[in-house]
C-alpha cells in the first residue's frame, strides 16, 4: 500500500475543515432563512434577508408599495441625502392595520433589520375600504349622515384601528424605533377609476362621501400618535396641491410617481424636524 506524504496528509485535514465550516454555513443560512420563511411564507414579496444596513423601516399598505415606477421609500433617500440601501419597502397592498401589526411583529421578533431606527408607517386605509364594500359599497351615504346604515359597525371598525395603530406605535417604540405614523389624503371630487367599487369608477359625491370616511379616520390616527407618543406626518395637509393636478392621481385612491414626490417631501420635512429636536 502506498502512504501518502506527510503534506497530502495535511492538505487532505485542511480540506475537510473547510468543507465543515462550508457545511455550517450552509446549515445555518438554511435555518435562518427557514425561520424566516415560517414566519412570512416564501412568495415573492415575504421572503425576507436580515439585512443590517437598513436604518429606515418604511411599513404599510399600497401607499407605500407603490403602483408606479416611483415610490415613497425610493424618493425619501434623495430627498434626506441618505444612501437608498438604507431604507426598507415593507408595503403590502390592501392589508388591513391587524395584518400589518402581525406582519410587524414578525419582522421585529426575527431581527430582520437588527440596525434600523425609524419606523415609518401608513396604515389603515384598507379597513375603510372592506367597511365600505361591507355596508355601502355604493357610497350612497355619507358616514356623519343620520340615515347611514350601520353607525355601530362604523365606530367598531374606527376603534380598531386606533387600538392597532397605537399597539403598533408602543411596540415599535419597545423595539428602539422612533416611529412616525401618517395620515391619508382625500380623494379628488371628480370621475375616476376606482377599483375598490362596484363599478371601478368612482362620482363626485361619492367621493364627498368617501372623504368623510377619510376625516375620521385621520382622526383616529392622529388620536393613537397622540395616546402612545408618535409624531404624526400630515399627509393630509397636502390635499389642496394634489387635487389641483389629476396627473398626481393614478387611480382614485392611488398616487402617480408625480403625486408620490409631493407626499415625499411631507415625510422628508417631518423626518427633518424630528430628527433634530
Amino acid at each position: 500500500m502506498q502512504m501518502c506524504p506527510a503534506q497530502s496528509v495535511k492538505t487532505i485535514h485542511i480540506a475537510k475543515t473547510l468543507l465543515g465550516m462550508t457545511r455550517r454555513v450552509i446549515v445555518g443560512t438554511t435555518l435562518s432563512l427557514t425561520l424566516i420563511c415560517a414566519g412570512f411564507g416564501c412568495g415573492e414579496h415575504n421572503l425576507l434577508i436580515p439585512d443590517p444596513a437598513i436604518r429606515y423601516l418604511v411599513f404599510g399598505d399600497s401607499s407605500i408599495s407603490g403602483h408606479p415606477s416611483r415610490n415613497i421609500p425610493d424618493i425619501l433617500p434623495e430627498l434626506l441625502g441618505q444612501p437608498k440601501e438604507t431604507f426598507a419597502n415593507q408595503g403590502q397592498g390592501g392589508e388591513t392595520a391587524s395584518a400589518g401589526l402581525e406582519r410587524l411583529r414578525r419582522i421585529l421578533s426575527l431581527g430582520v433589520y437588527p440596525n434600523a431606527h425609524t419606523l415609518l408607517y401608513w396604515e389603515g386605509g384598507a379597513d375603510i375600504i372592506n367597511l365600505i364594500r361591507e355596508v355601502d359599497i355604493l357610497l350612497l351615504f355619507s358616514p356623519d349622515a343620520a340615515d347611514y346604515p350601520d353607525f355601530s359597525r362604523l365606530n367598531e371598525v374606527l376603534a380598531h384601528v386606533q387600538d392597532t395603530v397605537e399597539t403598533v406605535i408602543a411596540e415599535g417604540r419597545t423595539a428602539g424605533l422612533n416611529v412616525y405614523v401618517a395620515t391619508y389624503f382625500s380623494l379628488r371630487e371628480a370621475v375616476t377609476p376606482c377599483d375598490p367599487l362596484f363599478l371601478d369608477i368612482i362620482l363626485p359625491a361619492q367621493a364627498r362621501n368617501a372623504n368623510v370616511y377619510v376625516l375620521l379616520l385621520n382622526g383616529r390616527i392622529r388620536l393613537a400618535a397622540i395616546n402612545q407618543g408618535a409624531v404624526v406626518v400630515e399627509v393630509a395637509s397636502a390635499d389642496d396641491l394634489l387635487h389641483n393636478d389629476e396627473a398626481n392621481f393614478l387611480n382614485c385612491n392611488h398616487l402617480s410617481t408625480q403625486g408620490n414626490e409631493i407626499v415625499a417631501r411631507i415625510f422628508a420635512d417631518t423626518l427633518r424636524q424630528g430628527e433634530g429636536d
